[in-house]
């Protein structure tokens, strides 16, 4: 026989567990009526002046860029003069793109308002404390001394939508460009 005030727990217990469910539901349901989209262009700017040869480096704050499928520009400009002082060697130049792995973006570089992506080699390395980074080299340019010349490109940053996860929305995602010259 079944015992009555044992069954009376279990019936409470249940009906309290499924009203916890339904709470939950309701409350995931009316958080999701409070969303909002924003769409835009990111346009910043990054200049590097090769003026000396040692290596400089950036970050791109890509805050603003979210998983819609819309590209996100910044355009990066490098160049051998700095207001009068011009280089006075030719100098070769690289441009590499180091990246965390933790968001699932694409990334493409345009030179010169081209449409040909420059990307070139994607390789992970690791630094000294066990990150793991995608680092790009694109691009080898090169100045003549004396001349007065600035190169252009374009970094596209695209979050496809198909990632639009509430396991990504924590994440924190690094963009570092950095611009290395040596003298020829």
């Amino acid at each position: 026989m079944i015992n009555k005030k044992k069954f009376k727990v279990f019936n409470r217990f249940t009906i309290l567990v499924f009203c916890i469910l339904v709470f939950l539901f309701i409350i995931k349901t009316s958080y999701s009526f409070f969303h909002s989209d924003a769409s835009g262009v990111v346009a910043n700017k990054i200049a590097f002046y090769v003026v000396d040869s040692k290596p400089q480096s950036q970050t791109i704050k890509i805050g603003e860029v979210k998983p819609d499928g819309q590209d996100y520009s910044y355009d990066i400009e490098v160049s051998n003069f700095k207001n009068d002082k011009v280089s006075e060697v030719d100098l070769d130049y690289t441009v590499q793109i180091i990246t965390s792995t933790n968001i699932p973006v694409d990334f493409k570089l345009y030179s010169n308002g081209g449409d040909t992506n420059i990307i070139g080699n994607k390789e992970i390395v690791e630094d000294d404390s066990g990150m793991y980074f995608f680092k790009y080299s694109p691009q080898v340019g090169s100045f003549t001394h004396g001349i007065k010349k600035t190169d252009k490109f374009t970094l596209v940053i695209n979050f496809p939508d198909l990632y639009n996860d509430a396991l990504y929305q924590d994440l924190i995602e690094s963009v570092e460009v950095t611009v290395d010259a040596k003298q020829v």
